[in-house]
């Protein structure tokens, strides 16, 4: 179990479980469609969609904690609530950037971030997986 600032993680023979501290969940699945295999490999997982799934997660909750804030995207799936299409597609983009800078090394070329200590809290927090 990774304990996170707003949430707890437990990955699931399915994917990861996202526990908030009010006791809502998510489920996250891997989804067997070529998009998903095609973003998997690109952010550096070769085959592993699993590993890949579990991991952005993670990366969704470490994304928004570090402005301050749960992860709006899991959030707002745990609570059945439509999130804002741009607050959405942003934290997508910062969840996919930190995972593809933790497997490929490729430092995002998105401002505002502290990509180096991103990318250390990620990898510590996979060790306590």
């Amino acid at each position: 179990m990774i304990r996170t600032a707003f949430a707890r993680l437990e990955w699931t023979p399915e994917g990861a479980l996202s526990t908030f501290d009010d006791g809502t969940s998510w489920p996250a699945h891997v989804h067997d469609l070529p998009h998903y295999h095609a973003v998997a490999h690109r952010l550096g997982y070769e085959g592993d969609t699993l590993r890949y799934c579990r991991e952005h997660e993670l990366s969704h909750h470490l994304c928004a904690e570090h402005f301050g804030e749960p992860s709006r995207v899991l959030w707002g799936l745990a609570h059945d609530r439509m999130v804002d299409p741009l607050a959405a597609a942003s934290e997508e983009a910062l969840a996919m950037a930190l995972q593809r800078y933790a497997r490929t090394n490729e430092v995002p070329l998105i401002a505002c971030v502290d990509w180096q200590a991103l990318r250390t809290l990620f990898l510590t927090k996979l060790e306590e997986a």
